[in-house]
């Protein structure tokens, strides 16, 4: 453990410590969620893989920003503007101080947990999880990444948060602190089932923070991966699958919790991924437009969508790694041409899944078209037996909230993240993908109305001309995307999670 910094409570503001699972797409949205609060004076922890360790460090730093809240007692349509922590009594101008000489304090994840996802999903990886995983259907591929990403490492995972635990308290005495945790970070769980915390700390406040399609079994929606979708035959015959699938996963994530010291005597409640890990917390936040959703009645009486988060600021130095070409993307809609942005994710990169099939189905519209295609990876470049047609411009590696902007349509592959940037900036969109939450994200991107759902990677040239054509053409997907935007922004991502953080600030815990 670090030589801990010793500092007393200068005000009643908690102390926050984030967990997250490892993964890239779960970190990044928690991450921006960890930095706003950070930046608003909040005394933040974060938990993280030593892979990210620099980037966790670095993402605070902005002036601190005016909360706009509902104060406590007040009539709840009014908002009222004042520094975080003005209806406790703070004094801002000390906390802001604070904040600056503080940031993110990284927390490192141990063991087995400190995964670095990038080596674990590369193909050149000299030890994969399985020897055949990389031809394996992505259904067996997710099945193996919940056992080796998400179960086998909870015992590791507990110690790394009961070394968390401690390493906060030492350096916040006598603070309270509120943990908020990415929703699928599993090495909380022992905590609630019994597990022996830091001597002197009693069990603290909890948030549930869902940055994917929440897990949380319903009688409205089809069982995830392998749920019918209408049919409440099909919906049964799907939760019994899933049920069978998943039987030996449950019964090896109850043995790892035993390990890492729960007390389950007659095990958990329910199928593997039920919402167990939901439910567990006093609080659970979603990220996301409601419209988006199935529709359901079931939902948790805790759970509540906060939107999506909203697009990141320009930084003053300007976006970084602004390809040459840049200037061709910010003038396209003064030349009359609509812009396609393609990419992949930083996982799932081989460009024969869509970005070239793209880039050849918009070849013929060199008037009024100009494709954007990112890669994911730095130092990336098309394969060498493939050629850009005129319209296509290619990078390496560019922030979605530099393009989206200029988009008219955003083809990927249906990864949570990369949806929510679309919702962020209204853009309506056509995915084509597979493994982990792709599928089940694809299926409601179709269904509420904001893009096209081609199906697996590898779509045909012909079908992906036709779907972008589409949603270029018929206003209707626009719409939805306005309209799933307008409903993200109303509620406020930051604002709401800072307002759950005060609301149970006191309640007890620690």
């Amino acid at each position: 453990m670090s030589e801990p910094n010793v500092r007393p409570a200068q005000n009643h503001l908690p102390a926050l410590l984030f967990l997250s699972h490892p993964l890239t797409g779960h970190l990044t949205p928690t991450l921006r969620v960890a930095a706003s609060l950070c930046n608003s004076g909040f005394p933040t922890f974060f938990l993280g893989p030593t892979v990210h360790k620099a980037r966790i460090i670095a993402a605070a730093g902005a002036p601190v920003p005016t909360l706009t809240f509902i104060a406590a007692g007040r009539n709840s349509g009014e908002r009222h503007e004042q520094g975080v922590g003005a209806e406790q009594g703070v004094d801002v101008d000390e906390r802001k101080d604070n904040r600056k000489e503080k940031g993110i304090t990284f927390l490192p994840l141990l063991d087995s947990a400190n995964l670095d996802d990038l080596t674990y999903y590369s193909p050149d990886s000299p030890d994969p999880p399985t020897p055949d995983y990389f031809s394996l259907p992505w259904q067996q591929r997710g099945l193996i990444d919940l056992e080796k990403t998400w179960i086998d490492t909870i015992p590791d995972e507990w110690r790394s948060v009961v070394a968390a635990f401690r390493e906060v308290h030492e350096r916040e005495p006598g603070r309270e602190v509120i943990v908020v945790c990415e929703a699928l970070f599993f090495g909380i769980m022992p905590m609630f089932y019994g597990a022996a915390l830091p001597a002197g700390m009693k069990s603290t406040r909890t948030i549930a923070l869902s940055v994917t399609v929440p897990f949380i079994r319903s009688a409205d929606v089809p069982a995830f991966f392998v749920g019918g979708e209408e049919e409440e035959d099909d919906k049964k015959r799907g939760r019994k699958t899933w049920e069978r699938c998943t039987r030996g996963l449950k019964e090896k994530m109850e043995e790892k919790l035993r390990v890492a010291g729960a007390v389950l005597k007659g095990g958990m409640e329910g199928a593997l991924l039920s919402g167990q890990n939901y439910t567990c917390h006093d609080v659970i936040l979603q990220l996301g437009a409601p419209g988006w959703f199935y529709p359901r009645g079931d939902w948790p009486e805790n759970f509540r969508f906060v939107g999506v988060l909203p697009p990141a600021e320009e930084p003053s130095s300007g976006w970084a790694n602004l390809p040459a070409w840049w200037d061709e993307v910010r003038s396209a809609k003064q030349k009359g041409k609509k812009v396609v942005v393609v990419a992949q994710g930083t996982v799932e990169v081989d460009p024969n899944d869509l970005i070239l099939p793209t880039l050849k189905a918009m070849a013929g519209r060199v008037e009024d078209l100009l494709v954007v295609a990112i890669l994911g990876r730095k130092g990336a470049t098309l394969p060498r037996d493939s050629s850009s047609p005129t319209n296509a411009r290619v990078t390496d590696y560019l922030h979605y909230d530099a393009v989206l902007p200029y988009a008219s349509a955003w083809v990927h592959n249906g990864g949570y993240g990369a949806v929510q940037h679309g919702i962020a900036h209204g853009v309506p969109m056509v995915v084509a993908g597979e493994g982990m939450d792709k599928v089940e994200n694809a299926k409601r991107i179709e269904r509420c109305g904001v893009g096209l759902n081609l199906g697996p990677p590898g779509p045909s040239v012909e079908d992906v001309k036709k779907a972008i054509d589409m949603v270029l053409d018929d206003e209707r997907y626009q719409h939805v995307a306005v309209s799933l935007r307008s409903q993200s922004t109303e509620l406020d991502c930051f604002g709401a999670v800072r307002d759950e953080v005060l609301k149970l600030a006191g309640r007890g815990g620690n």
